[in-house]
């Protein structure tokens, strides 16, 4: 017997009827589930809709979700998520819509202050619930889903318009629904697609001591990587962690014997990829030297002691009015903003409004401290 009544939707005319009872409803609540655990591009598996008590589960892989557009996009309704940032960007990537206008339980618990801000902490603190997480890195886009699977989909949804109304009225009662409000459009206005994949030497941690040699075969191993990954359909963690291929690029390995010698790789990922690895390692020994990669020069600042005076000061300023407010400091006014604001040191708060750094409610917190607030 379930313990929460959904509709799977996964043809033309369930998905008609669906959003002929969503377009009803002043309030939506609505999450999704990925596979980015298990395939190599990131895609929507499942979008959970709540409306009026109603849960629609809709399956992508057996019915086009386009009619779900006009819905995000409806400005008379309201749609409820939690952490619109992630499931927006996705939207927006697969859909083509950014969902307007959102209430963000996440931002709103942030706002309140609470320490623990995850959907399964605060079902767990407003409502009593135990919610199993053995799901979460399930690969979603299997099919038959289990009837257990779903239930954990279902959940996601069935409690946000009641979380959203308790986080609604402690904002009010706090005075913060305009600070909410502020953050949710915020967070609408910074939605991007999501990006391409691109190899990257700078996100593999350790890459910036490698010599140019040594950064010509890692670069050789993440392209290579990222084509197995691609002709696989996994995440590319699956093949070869990146720790793995840095340790490859500092040695480079020129025959088989060395590259089992180094114990770099398993056993398995040697005998499946070790022909492999090898020829990738080669094509980066022999890049020309005067076409040899090299890291862009950091930035250098000449040394401001009066911004890192006046940053110390703003920090403890922040830190003070945090916990008055009890919020996360880096929540309220984040550290690179901070800098930001000390490298400008503005004479005076119009210059401060002027230059941009920040806007609404966290100007006119900014404006308090610098007032001495």
């Amino acid at each position: 017997m379930r313990m929460i009544d959904y509709k799977l939707v996964g043809d033309r005319e369930a998905l008609e009827e669906a959003m002929e009872r969503l377009r009803g409803c002043r309030s939506i609540s609505v999450d999704l589930e990925s596979d980015s655990y298990h395939h190599y591009a990131e895609k929507i598996a499942l979008v959970q809709v709540c409306g009026d008590g109603d849960i629609f589960i809709l399956d992508p892989m057996g019915v086009d979700l386009a009619p779900l557009s006009g819905i995000l996009a409806e400005g008379s309704i309201e749609k409820v998520f939690h952490d619109v940032d992630y499931d927006g960007r996705m939207l927006l990537t697969f859909l083509g819509v950014k969902p307007s206008p959102v209430f963000d339980t996440m931002i709103a618990a942030r706002i309140l202050g609470k320490d623990r801000v995850g959907l399964a902490d605060l079902l767990g603190e407003y409502f009593g619930l135990a919610i199993d997480k053995r799901f979460q890195k399930a690969d979603w886009s299997r099919r038959p889903l289990s009837d257990e699977m779903l239930e954990y989909a279902a959940l996601d949804v069935a409690y946000l318009a009641s979380l959203r109304d308790r986080l609604a009225d402690e904002l009010e009662e706090a005075g913060r629904t305009s600070w909410a409000r502020e953050e949710f459009e915020r967070s609408l206005q910074s939605l991007e697609p999501m990006p391409e994949r691109a190899v990257d030497a700078l996100k593999v941690k350790g890459a910036r001591e490698l010599s140019p040699r040594q950064l010509a075969v890692l670069l050789e191993l993440l392209r290579w990587r990222e084509d197995r990954s691609r002709e696989s359909d996994v995440p590319s963690f699956k093949i070869v962690g990146s720790d793995r291929l840095l340790r490859m690029a500092q040695e480079c390995p020129r025959s088989r014997g060395q590259l089992a010698a180094s114990r770099v790789l398993s056993e398995k990922q040697l005998i499946r990829f070790g022909a492999e690895i090898l020829a990738a390692v080669e094509r980066g020994m022999r890049v020309p030297r005067d076409e040899l990669p090299t890291f862009p020069a950091p930035t250098r600042r000449k040394r401001d002691l009066a911004a890192e005076r006046m940053l110390r000061e703003l920090k403890e300023s922040r830190d003070r009015k945090a916990a008055e407010l009890g919020m996360d400091p880096g929540f309220l006014l984040p550290n690179a903003t901070l800098k930001a604001v000390a490298r400008l040191k503005p004479a005076d708060v119009s210059e401060l409004e002027e230059s941009g750094l920040l806007t609404g409610w966290r100007l006119r917190i900014m404006k308090d401290i610098l007032n001495g607030g």
